[in-house]
């Protein structure tokens, strides 16, 4: 980052300390933003708010108190949980075997709470591997998914009822009447990240601008998109932001760098799983991710996968979920004072692997310490076969020579061939989302690879769709 964006961003940290104390933020403002959500927890039978007053308070606790809250959590869940059928199988937390979302579709019935009595929220997901999964959820699980969204967003600055702009796909917000609603109240727009062209990006930019929008929320590729989208232009409209947040997805520090010094804001991440009860989210040092165990019972397993009992799903029990993430957990506690545990690194999807036919295996982290020292190159996407695998490079630099990281490929991956291509578009998945690494039935039907070119297909699948 360059010596004046850096001022720039450090000057808005500085801001953004300001209004936290409530110089530019008026009694009547913060009165009017209580009240909206109130509202919405009223007509969602929820109880956010209540839940993010207390996470702020305990969030500085020690990490021994915190820690012994939550052990007195899990034993007081865990009890609420024995006349569930598949709880009776099994003595003590540490017997249940890992499950997933193909356990919980078969065993569904097994896992339901009959006892609660409350209000139920019904989900669904597509899952990384396409499969549908529907599961469900009490109003204490729900409550805890707004409430750490709403933390993750002060800590950028925002302060409740100040306008939000949301810019992403169908995983993170859903359509209809009643949603539309909700968003209003919430004081928040809609930005689709599924439309995504030079037009589309100067329009969402001019009405973020001219909306004095205070966050934008969103997927961390379709940020960084529009971010390149306005680095690229010579008359950028002036922003009102106070911060970014941005989730669903990995930051790498290239897209990170990128967002910064095209909106002039700090740009936080902010991790979840809702249907584990993970909610995390990165502080003002942005060193990793401060875990809510007051939601959720986290295990990190040896090959570092991240499985979890969500507490606070009063429900349905579902006792040491795998999320499918690979993490890594910081031993030491984070400057910021915050006692919750603190996430290093989301590494990734544990499918998000490459295998040869010879066996040899590498996960989409080994191009992301490949290429993090390159800092030209803002993002990348990988796309495999089994015979050819093309590395698709967005990069500021297109002279680099890429012999030498071909080189370094060839030495842990037996492929017939790799082609290095630069500032082509990405294929996303079906709900927007940016993949790392793709696997496809043949590269041919996607690209055309002849001169170490690829070029998009006008007869490709529908799935996964071109940004």
């Amino acid at each position: 980052m360059g010596v004046q964006c850096e001022a720039s961003v450090m000057l808005r940290l500085g801001e953004q300390e300001t209004t936290m104390a409530g110089f530019d933020y008026t009694l009547v403002q913060k009165w009017f933003g209580r009240a909206r959500f109130q509202l919405l927890d009223l007509m969602r039978g929820t109880q956010s708010l209540t839940l993010l007053k207390e996470l702020e308070a305990v969030q500085f606790e020690s990490q021994e108190v915190i820690r012994f809250r939550q052990k007195k959590m899990l034993e007081a869940y865990l009890d609420s949980m024995r006349d569930v059928p598949y709880y009776k199988k099994h003595k003590s937390i540490t017997e249940f075997p890992v499950i997933d979302k193909k356990f919980i579709n078969e065993n569904r019935e097994s896992l339901l709470n009959r006892s609660y009595g409350g209000k139920i929220f019904r989900k669904k997901t597509g899952g990384s591997t396409g499969e549908p999964f529907v599961y469900v959820t009490g109003v204490k699980s729900q409550s805890y998914l707004w409430a750490g969204i709403l933390l993750s967003w002060r800590t950028a600055g925002y302060h409740l009822g100040e306008p939000v702009a949301i810019l992403a796909g169908s995983s993170l917000f859903t359509s209809g009447i009643k949603q539309n609603i909700y968003y209003g109240i919430m004081n928040a727009r809609l930005f689709s990240a599924f439309e995504m062209s030079a037009k589309r990006l100067d329009t969402y930019a001019r009405e973020i601008a001219r909306g004095k929008y205070r966050l934008l929320y969103g997927y961390a590729s379709a940020v960084q998109e529009l971010a390149e989208y306005l680095l690229s232009r010579p008359d950028r409209p002036t922003f009102s932001l106070r911060g970014i947040v941005t989730t669903a997805e990995n930051l790498t520090p290239g897209m990170r760098e990128t967002i910064e010094r095209a909106f002039g804001v700090p740009c936080f991440s902010q991790y979840g799983c809702h249907d584990a009860g993970i909610s995390a989210y990165e502080c003002e040092q942005r060193k990793g991710f401060h875990l809510i165990t007051d939601r959720c019972y986290p295990e990190v397993l040896e090959d570092r996968r991240l499985v979890s009992t969500d507490i606070s799903n009063e429900a349905l029990f579902l006792p040491r979920y795998d999320t499918g993430d690979l993490i890594t957990m910081s031993d030491e506690p984070c400057a910021c004072g915050r006692g919750f545990p603190l996430i290093a690194a989301v590494i990734g999807r544990s499918n998000d692997v490459i295998s040869d036919q010879a066996g040899n295996t590498v996960h989409s982290e080994f191009f992301t310490h490949l290429f993090r020292e390159v800092q030209a190159i803002t993002a990348f996407q990988v796309a495999y076969d089994g015979r050819t695998l093309v590395v698709n490079l967005h990069t500021r630099d297109t002279d680099t020579d890429w012999s030498p990281y071909k080189e370094r490929i060839q030495k842990s991956l037996a492929v017939e061939r790799i082609d290095f291509i630069q500032n082509q578009p990405f294929m996303k998945s079906a709900n927007a989302k940016h993949k790392f690494v793709l696997k496809l039935p043949e590269i041919g039907l996607y690209y055309e690879t002849d001169d170490c070119t690829a070029k998009e297909k006008s007869d490709k699948d529908e799935n996964p769709h071109q940004a």
